[in-house]
């Protein structure tokens, strides 16, 4: 019995390794083309480890101002919706975690046909352009202000919290104000972070709205950047630099800007890390 559960251990195990290893390597390989000596690079060859070392791509990218204001714009989104999209996430599902609430089964029947359905590309674009968020920051943040899906898994952890704590804080004065700040937040860190990174990750690599609702360049997030950088076959037209394009590779320039625009998820995570495995039991009965 023993050996058989240790056979399936390491079956599992080598099938989980695999699966890392398969995600890992087109990231391992951007990095290590972005840093490769570009008169040494043939693309499409696989590597194992740097040919030579240039720092070249990078420093292309980072004296590019439209990269800075990309950035600049991306972190701004970000910041927004994250804040946005929790703060009506968590006063939303708070809400609808108390079954005394008149109407809780219309306000519940409401969310899930959200869930299910929606006006399309279209008429979404029509109500943007109408509210007049066309070539605003609010445009990229507004239309997915909210997320049905963040509010259904939080009104799920909320229902699970004794309503003891509840009673009992009401006995002592509190109002619904201070209870959900001072019991139900500090009680929902590990819900709180999880949700938020898969909304800052969402907001930081979605690019379809900002094709869609903005036009001027000075608006223009990384995803934008990044596509000019890789769909256009003169990198001059993209950098506005012939003399230092000249220096270096089209395909250097590429994954250098790959690389830049992934590393700030990759740096944040390991801090989220230890909320993000307690966060994906979100509304697991506890013992």
């Amino acid at each position: 019995m023993s050996k058989n559960f240790s056979l399936a251990n390491f079956a599992i195990g080598s099938i989980l390794v695999a699966f890392a290893l398969i995600t890992f390597m087109p990231f391992y390989y951007v990095m290590l083309t972005s840093i490769s000596d570009p008169q040494l690079l043939k693309e499409g060859e696989l590597l194992l480890w740097p040919k030579g070392f240039d720092l070249k791509a990078y420093q292309i990218i980072l004296d590019n101002q439209r990269f800075l204001t990309a950035f600049v714009n991306t972190i701004q989104r970000t910041v927004l919706g994250v804040t946005i999209n929790l703060a009506l996430s968590l006063s939303f599902a708070y809400v609808l975690s108390k079954r005394y609430l008149p109407g809780h089964k219309l306000f519940m029947l409401y969310i899930i046909v959200t869930m299910l359905f929606n006006g399309g590309i279209i008429p979404t674009y029509l109500i943007v352009k109408g509210t007049g968020l066309i070539d605003t920051i609010w445009a990229l943040v507004i239309p997915s202000a909210i997320s049905t899906w963040n509010v259904i898994l939080l009104k799920s952890f909320f229902e699970n919290v004794p309503d003891s704590m509840e009673e009992s804080a009401k006995i002592d004065g509190a109002n619904d104000w201070t209870i959900f700040f001072k019991i139900y937040l500090p009680l929902s860190t590990a819900s709180i972070a999880t949700i938020g990174l898969f909304i800052a990750v969402h907001h930081w690599n979605t690019y379809m709205d900002a094709v869609v609702y903005i036009n001027s360049p000075k608006l223009h997030v990384l995803q934008i950047f990044l596509r000019d950088m890789v769909v256009q076959l003169e990198m001059a037209t993209v950098l506005g630099d012939m003399g230092a394009i000249a220096e270096t590779s089209s395909l250097s320039v590429r994954t250098a800007s790959i690389f830049l625009v992934a590393l700030p998820v990759i740096i944040v995570y390991p801090f989220i890390q230890k909320y993000f495995v307690k966060g994906v039991m979100l509304g697991a009965v506890k013992g």
